[in-house]
């Protein structure tokens, strides 16, 4: 069954952060999983954390143009979401073209996925991502509430 939900289901202002200062790839995440413990996202962020490790022990979430799309399936999520960020400087990520990393995209998906919302969300921000206009418009903007927009439009 497909919902055709929007990258917009899933996320707020509250998820997008700009200027994080992570210093690792496992530091970005540390710091995004415990925002999204704040943000009532998870209810174990060292859980989720972890979860998410794991799964990038598995392949490379780095796809290339300093963009990476971390996710962890988890028990620890709470409601399926991604967080948003841009750090101050690139980090080391393994991606497939060797680029290092600055825009992550982290998503927060449900262990028991039955509606499959992760791939809804992946194939979304996925499609998104194929837009060199969209890519272009979250490097350039530094505003949380005009990047929700950005990810408003269809």
């Amino acid at each position: 069954m497909v919902h055709n939900s929007k990258i917009s289901d899933f996320i707020s202002t509250d998820n997008i952060i700009v200027g994080m200062n992570a210093v690792s790839r496992e530091d970005a995440i540390k710091q995004l999983s415990n925002i999204l413990q704040k943000n009532g996202v998870v209810n174990d962020a060292e859980a989720f954390n972890q979860d998410v490790l794991a799964r990038e022990k598995q392949s490379t979430t780095g796809i290339g143009n300093n963009i990476a799309i971390p996710h962890g399936k988890s028990a620890s999520v709470t409601i399926p979401s991604f967080i948003f960020a841009k750090n101050n400087s690139l980090l080391e990520w393994d991606s497939l073209d060797g680029s290092q990393v600055d825009i992550i995209f982290l998503m927060a998906i449900q262990e028991k996925d039955e509606r499959n919302e992760h791939l809804e969300m992946l194939a979304n921000i996925s499609s998104r991502l194929m837009d060199d206009q969209f890519v272009e418009n979250i490097k350039k903007e530094n505003d949380p509430q005009r990047l929700l927009k950005i990810f408003m439009k269809n």
